[in-house]
């Protein structure tokens, strides 16, 4: 539906719209036309270009929110890690404070002259290795939480508080759960078939040129030239009113030539897309297995550090009540302090990489990320 208005100026020799005679003079003319043209039937051409692009549209709602799971375990990794060095920089300072008061215990017997000054210089290094572990996992905090701060694409915060994981249990995995590799609640899935399905309407619109087709339309035109001088601006527009109603039909007699390589394409670019597809499942099974041993071997790493730290607490609480008595030298102790701070520090790097790897698995399962 339109509607079109002309204004012309003619100079020259031209013909008389009214007498159809030469004349040579300069006049104006006004057109106006109120057109309609409605197609009764295309092939249903226009339905099938409707809902191949409505698919098409969906598909890049899916391919969005495959970009949005990608940044989401990116995200996730970061958080963790952040938690992860923010944990191992208060580990190591609680060490560093640790040794520091053992350092001040052995210095006072050292001088009471129970202790050898061997045993003070032994406990000395272990508190200055200790200080710099501290001074470097703070480092290392601080960065995890730059590169958090600028994947969320903001400002860095000091202020901003994050809370680690208190519980052990929360991160236990339940065994009665089954966990299928259910790929196509995935939105990489999901655009691939929703993209093979609008192929196959774009298909439909193509060869519905090869049909014929049937069409109406409606006309209504006038005009006013100033070469007719008897009549006015209005009376010209009444008195050359047209109108014109018409149905026409389209039969193509080669349009196969023109339509045929379209359709070929079109069941190529479907095909390509259906080897894509069988591609992206066959990764996305492959990740989901890989997903499910790492998530066994993390939580057999996790089980092995708590029992880690029970037998080094228990071995370190044996050693200080001995040293504190005099019975051993400083550098068991330093020994056994070295195993407990290493089995604590494997104990937080295997909780989180627990925690990343039941996240992962979920999210297969699932389809999508649950952040709770």
């Amino acid at each position: 539906m339109g509607i079109t208005v002309y204004q012309s100026t003619n100079t020259g020799r031209s013909i008389d719209r009214f007498t159809n005679a030469y004349i040579n003079q300069l006049y104006n003319s006004t057109y106006a036309q109120a057109s309609l043209s409605q197609p009764i039937f295309h092939g249903f051409q226009i339905k099938e270009n409707i809902a191949a692009n409505e698919l098409k549209s969906l598909s890049g709602e899916q391919l969005a929110d495959a970009m949005k799971n990608n940044l989401t375990i990116r995200i996730i990794q970061a958080y963790l890690s952040l938690l992860q060095a923010e944990e191992l920089s208060h580990l190591t300072q609680n060490q560093a404070k640790a040794s520091e008061e053992q350092y001040q215990l052995t210095e006072l017997k050292v001088n009471a002259g129970i202790l050898a000054k061997r045993d003070l210089l032994q406990i000395k290094t272990q508190m200055a290795n200790d200080r710099f572990n501290a001074i470097s996992l703070k480092g290392q905090a601080r960065q995890a939480r730059l590169a958090l701060f600028q994947l969320l694409n903001s400002q860095p915060d000091a202020s901003t508080v994050f809370n680690k994981v208190d519980s052990p249990e929360t991160l236990l995995f339940d065994e009665k759960t089954k966990f299928m590799a259910n790929v196509d609640k995935l939105p990489e899935i999901k655009a691939a078939d929703f993209l093979i399905r609008s192929y196959d309407h774009q298909y439909k619109s193509i060869k519905a040129q090869n049909l014929p087709s049937l069409s109406f339309y409606a006309n209504y035109n006038t005009f006013y030239a100033s070469s007719n001088p008897e009549e006015k601006f209005f009376s010209q527009i009444n008195a050359t009113r047209n109108s014109s109603l018409s149905l026409g039909l389209s039969i193509p007699i080669f349009g196969k030539l023109q339509s045929s390589p379209n359709m070929q394409q079109t069941l190529i670019q479907k095909r390509q897309t259906q080897n894509q597809l069988r591609s992206t499942k066959l990764q996305l099974s492959q990740a989901f297995y890989t997903a499910l041993k790492n998530h066994d071997i993390a939580k057999d790493q996790y089980q092995n550090a708590l029992n880690q730290v029970s037998i080094n607490q228990e071995n370190l609480n044996a050693v200080k009540s001995q040293i504190d008595a005099a019975i051993i030298l400083s550098s068991e102790y330093k020994l056994a302090k070295t195993n407990f701070d290493r089995a604590n520090s494997n104990l937080i790097q295997a909780k989180y990489g627990y925690l990343l790897q039941e996240k992962i698995l979920k999210f297969y399962n699932d389809g999508s990320w649950n952040l709770d």
